[in-house]
Order: C-alpha cells, then structure tokens, then sequence
C-alpha cells in the first residue's frame, strides 16, 4: 500500500484501527490512514456509493461514515478502482509503476477473486474495437451501431437521398435482456434458422456481445447482405460518411443532377452537426459536474514529493 504526503484537510481522526497518526488525503473524501499497528483507505461513504462499483464496495466494512479497505489486502481493490476510474494515480517515486500494478492485481486475484471477475467481465463488455458502425440495413436505411451505448439507431431516407430523421431517429437500446433473448433463441438450431431469427440479431451479436456471450450461442448469427458504410469513433464522421453515402445510393435523378445538387443537398448533414455542437456545448456549461468528473481533475492537484519513498515493500519502489 502506498504512502504518501500529509495533507491538512478534513482528513478521519478516528479510524476502524484506532487513533490516526499518519494521513494521507489521495482524493477528496479519499484518505490513506495509519494508526499505531494497522491502517488502510478511508472512503466517505456518500463518495464511495457514486465512484465505487458494487463488487468494490462489497470488499471493503462502513465504520463512523466511511467505507474502510483494510491495508494488507482489501486496500488493493480499492486502489485498483481508483487507477481504472483514473481519481488516482501510482506516484512518480514509484521506480517500476508496472510491477507494483501487477502486484494489486496479484494481490486481487488471491484475496478478492470474485472482484476480479466480475472486474474482468466489466472490462470484456465490448469487444470490438470502435465505437459507431454504419451499415445499409435494408435497401438504403442506414443502421448505426454505438458499441459504447449499446444502440442500434435506425435512419430513413427521401427521394433526395437526404436522412430527413436525423434529428429524430429511431433507437433501440439493447440491453442484458435483449442479450440473453437472442442467446435462448440461438440453442434451438433448427427452431433458430426457421422461426425466431432477427435481422438484428447478426449487428448484436459481431457489435456488442462480449466473447463469453458468444460462447454460450449454438449457432452465430449472420449479417447478411449488408454493406458496411464506416465505422470510426468519431460521431461527426460516421455521421457524414452515412449521409454521403445515402445521398450517393438513394437520390432519385439523373447524374448530372446529382453532381449539380450536391453541395445544397448534404448542407443538412452540416447544419445538423453544428446545431448538435451548440446543444452539446451548451450542455456542458450548464451541467453539473459529476463527483467522478471532479474527482479525475483534483487528481491533478494531488502532489507526491519525490524524496517521500514510503511503501509496504521495498522491491515495489
């Protein structure tokens, strides 16, 4: 467990282990304490409910307000959350930051093994590798796929090749039930191909099944006769490679009428972009940050001096 710089705050007196003589804040609401035998991490209570996952909180006791991770085990979980949610960071006095990373996870997996599954769940939820993929659904109505959302928004078109619902699409969110539907439909091979099969069902499960979801189908659903238009993780891109592509595939005139209107008939596609850019902006100006936001940027603030070298075990530092 590592230890730090003092801080003067409204830093615990009183820990689970006694009196505290050794403080360190690595957060707000965050503490790193020692008493005269033991010590650990002290996470205020209404902190803990909004920064921690369930399983995390499950490894660690509430005490006088605070949830409390015990220093020679629980302590690593609750580090390992701080680094994933990126609150806190391994010192730079830490000589090898990715040997004592290794050793919270080493540390996990022995003591807390149920954390690190479902850890290792969490983190498998999507497996694939970009965030908006475009497709022709059917016959020119594109589909977008938000591995990240876990949507599948679907866009209809007019005789100028124009997606006249961007604004207003319609989107299905798919859910852990949708995903364990089409996982129940699939172990009937034969019902599966003849009866229950979606045409969904092929975007679910390449875009947002995780490979143990997969394992437990009995056949793979296939997107069939579908053109991949993009993917990218960029919004504003995969919005305009879709809307060129719609224009191009789905405007009804002649050739030279399409090349003439051009311009004038995707200027929609860059007006919905910069009035969406408005609102977002607009948005974040007037939102309240969430504790989670505040608390990556005080992480910047929290200062470790390099000639504090203080840690359970030497080999880490």
């Amino acid at each position: 467990m590592m230890k730090g710089v003092i801080y003067l705050s409204d830093e615990p007196k009183l820990s689970p282990w006694g009196a505290v003589q050794y403080c360190e804040e690595m957060n707000k609401g965050i503490y790193f304490v020692e008493t005269t035998g033991h010590g650990g991490i002290m996470i205020k209570l209404e902190y803990a409910k909004e920064i921690l996952s369930p399983e995390a909180r499950r490894c660690g006791f509430r005490e006088n307000g605070y949830l409390n991770f015990e220093e020679d085990c629980a302590a690593s979980v609750a580090e390992r959350e701080f680094i994933d949610k990126e609150i806190w960071e391994i010192p730079d006095y830490v000589k090898d930051k990715a040997k004592y990373e290794k050793s919270l996870n080493n540390s996990i997996k022995r003591y807390f093994p149920e954390y690190w599954n479902e850890r290792e769940k969490r983190l498998s939820v999507n497996t694939y590798n970009k965030r908006y993929i475009v497709h022709d659904f059917l016959i020119g109505k594109p589909i977008m796929i938000d591995t990240k959302a876990k949507t599948l928004t679907f866009y209809s078109y007019n005789i100028y090749g124009q997606l006249y619902d961007l604004r207003k699409p319609e989107v299905h969110k798919v859910t852990t039930k949708t995903i364990n539907g089409l996982i129940i439909r699939t172990q009937n091979y034969s019902r599966y191909y003849k009866k229950t099969e979606k045409v969904v069902d092929g975007y679910i499960y390449k875009y947002l099944m995780n490979q143990s979801q997969k394992e437990q189908c009995r056949t793979e659903p296939k997107i069939c006769f579908s053109e991949k238009i993009t993917e990218t993780n960029d919004f504003e891109q995969a919005v305009r490679k879709m809307c060129e592509w719609s224009y191009e595939n789905n405007f009804c005139g002649s050739r030279e009428e399409k090349e003439n209107d051009r311009q004038q008939g995707l200027q929609y596609c860059e007006n919905y972009l910069k009035d969406l850019e408005i609102e977002v902006n607009s948005s974040k100006n007037n939102r309240k940050k969430s504790l989670l936001q505040t608390l990556r940027e005080n992480k910047t603030k929290v200062k470790h001096p390099e000639n504090i070298k203080r840690a359970v075990s030497e080999k880490i530092i």
